[in-house]
């Protein structure tokens, strides 16, 4: 079965448009580093994970709601006889790092203590 290829524009798109999803993720990965730093505990690690697990999502929210409009512009774009817009690579970025804190901070709030033999 072959996969048909459609034409799309591949935007460039500045990284510091996506400076809120930036900061939140930089948030998320400094939460369990500060945590450690402060208490040198293994339950306050655990905790820190659950913050990082909460900024990752709401930076992924984020950029799932600028994709849903974007959706929606490329539904006009096809009307208007122009080639929808492919994902820029900072979108591309953002979500995968933001998958990322969520995987580490789930492990870090699951097993924070374990790991650290509290």
């Amino acid at each position: 079965m072959n996969d048909p290829k459609y034409e799309t524009v591949k935007p460039t798109v500045s990284y510091g448009m996506y400076w809120p999803e930036g900061l939140l993720l930089i948030l998320s990965v400094a939460t369990p580093v500060v945590a450690w730093f402060i208490w040198r505990n293994g339950n306050m690690l655990g905790r820190s994970g659950s913050v990082m697990v909460f900024f990752a999502a709401v930076a992924e929210f984020i950029s799932i709601h600028r994709m849903n409009k974007k959706h929606i512009l490329n539904a006009c774009r096809v009307r208007a006889n122009e080639l929808p817009w492919e994902f820029s690579r900072a979108a591309t970025i953002v979500g995968v790092v933001s998958l990322i804190c969520a995987l580490v901070g789930t492990i870090l709030w699951g097993y924070g203590d374990l790991l650290v033999g509290t």
